[in-house]
């Protein structure tokens, strides 16, 4: 009985690690997708665990009908209607997509005369893979304001209002100068407390990377907006010695995957956390 139970969670390991593959079939010269065919990758997506992402190769393929020239343009349209309806409708689980035109399968069979062709040949052949190398997701951190003094926790990291800076960016929203105002004065009365000013960007799949800063050219974004806070709180006269700064780029989401503007907005964001009390 122990054995069996061993053999029984080792397959349902190994199924889980497996790749997904199926096909969808097309009429003949066709490249748009039947409701047949709309309700098969819903049916096969229906079973993907919706808190990953994953990554797709698509590949289309014809019979030998018509040219081989016309037939590869056929297989890369039947590869890009498939594509596009995962980007409209599962953006969410996407992490890569990689279309392949392969055109023209062989046959044996094959006759130029005979203008039916292979049904089985007229496909998409669609690869999901889940991607492994996702971010850590994190919960939603207490304003620092509206923590006791005594009750703040060296190491732990605290909200302290919405910074915002232009998109790609280390440029601040006008708005957001009342908030780094609010946090130069809450330094300044409480003078015991050090901290690290975190930057954290949005946008991201499972690529933890740090976000492409347009100013610069470099994928330094989240450091570059970071270390923008902390220039700005010693212009204000708060000691060097009680600031450091670092950029977390894509490891540490509130939200993933990002379903909306508003997850977005979530995740981008900067934090302080307390490193000396």
């Amino acid at each position: 009985m122990k054995q069996l139970l061993i053999i029984w969670l080792c397959s349902i390991s190994l199924c889980q690690a497996q790749e997904v593959e199926f096909d969808i079939y097309f009429g003949s010269g066709k490249f748009t997708l039947s409701t047949k065919n709309t309700k098969k990758i819903h049916k096969q997506l229906s079973s993907l665990d919706s808190t990953a992402t994953y990554n797709f190769i698509i590949k289309g393929y014809t019979d030998f009908v018509d040219t081989e020239n016309f037939n590869l343009k056929l297989s890369q349209d039947r590869a890009t209607s498939v594509s596009t309806f995962l980007e409209k409708n599962y953006v969410w689980l996407i992490n890569s997509i990689e279309k392949e035109a392969k055109g023209e399968l062989p046959t044996a069979a094959k006759n130029q005369n005979e203008r039916v062709g292979v049904r089985q040949h007229r496909r998409v052949s669609i690869v999901i893979s889940k991607n492994e190398n996702k971010p850590v997701v994190v919960s939603r951190k207490e304003n620092i304001y509206a923590v006791p003094i005594n009750k703040l926790r060296v190491g732990k990291s605290y909200a302290f209002g919405k910074i915002n800076f232009k998109v790609g960016r280390v440029t601040l929203m006008k708005s957001s100068k009342k908030e780094l105002e609010k946090l130069v004065r809450f330094l300044r009365k409480n003078r015991t407390i050090h901290v690290e000013i975190q930057g954290h960007v949005c946008c991201g799949g499972d690529d933890i990377s740090d976000a492409l800063n347009s100013d610069t050219g470099t994928q330094t974004l989240s450091i570059d907006r970071a270390r923008f806070i902390y220039r700005y709180l010693i212009s204000r006269g708060i000691s060097a010695k009680r600031l450091s700064y670092k950029g977390y780029a894509f490891t540490s989401p509130l939200r993933f995957p990002e379903k909306g503007r508003r997850d977005r907005s979530s995740n981008r964001r900067v934090e302080i956390k307390v490193t000396k009390i």
